[in-house]
Formats: structure tokens, sequence, C-alpha cells
């Protein structure tokens, strides 16, 4: 049986399965885990697509449960904002991996 972080769900939205931790002591070891993820840099704009179209869903999913005076805004509104911190990081990754050597 598998997980759910083996799922393809899971592997659709979140994107940590494609890159290597380099936070390891031995510099070659670290060197190739930094160079492994630059590569796999360009997946992250996929990643970022899925997220900001899911934020611009519960965003308007939010604004006409509102107007229909319904308390569940609340849940859509929260989604949103959990989801902006997702593309916060997605963008912060691309970003500095996206840094030269120096």
């Amino acid at each position: 049986m598998t997980s759910f972080q083996d799922s393809v769900l899971f592997r659709y939205f979140f994107f940590h399965w494609l890159f290597r931790d380099a936070s390891v002591n031995e510099v070659y070891q670290r060197s190739a885990a930094i160079a492994h993820n630059k590569a796999n840099r360009h997946h992250l704009l996929a990643y970022l697509r899925r997220w900001i179209a899911l934020i611009s869903l519960m965003y308007f999913a939010g604004i006409i449960l509102e107007q229909l005076n319904s308390t569940v805004c609340v849940f859509f509104y929260t989604v949103a904002a959990l989801c902006f911190c997702t593309i916060t990081e997605i963008a912060v990754a691309w970003i500095f991996l996206g840094q030269r050597d120096r």
C-alpha cells in the first residue's frame, strides 16, 4: 500500500520530491545536490502555475460565496492565504536556485 506522499496527487502539487538535500557535510555530496537542484529548477515554474490557478479558484469561490452571504467563504479565503505561502516558497526557491556560484 502506498502512502499519500507517494501518490500522484501529492506529487502534482508538492515539488520537494524532485530535489535533494544539500545540507550534508561532505563537500562533494553537497556540490552534487546543489547541481541537481539547479538542474531541476525549471520544474518550479509548472508548480508555480498550478498554485496560482489554485489560489485563483479558492479566492473566486470565496467571492461568490460571500455574495451569497455564506460563512463558508471563510474556508476558501483561508485556503487561498495558505496557497499564497506556498507560492512565496516556490518563488524564493526559484530565485535562489537561479543565482550563479561565487
